[in-house]
């Protein structure tokens, strides 16, 4: 059967809880101490370890015969031809306006 607490502090709560379970916090900080030094080993492992650089590769000049429509010499470049342009509606309205 269950008997009623008498009403107690947060203190007295714990003090009580750590006479009846002596070595638990001892316990739980060296877990969490063995945790986080695990951790930081594997991160100074990994940290050892370099991928190489995912840096873009040099251009290279693709040469195809009679496709290549890019001069490699910017000299080469002409300047570009007039290209005479269709007229599209009545030439009696665009005098109007």
């Amino acid at each position: 059967m269950l008997t009623k607490s008498l009403p107690m502090s947060n203190t007295e709560r714990q003090r009580e809880f750590r006479e009846r379970n002596p070595g638990y916090y001892g316990r739980l900080h060296r877990q969490r101490l063995a945790e986080e030094q695990a951790l930081a080993a594997a991160q100074a492992a990994a940290a050892t370890v370099r991928a190489p650089l995912a840096l873009p590769a040099p251009v290279e000049a693709i040469l195809i015969p009679g496709m290549t429509t890019i001069p490699a010499n910017p000299a080469a470049i002409r300047d570009p031809l007039p290209i005479a342009m269709p007229r599209y509606g009545n030439a009696e309205t665009d005098r109007l306006g």
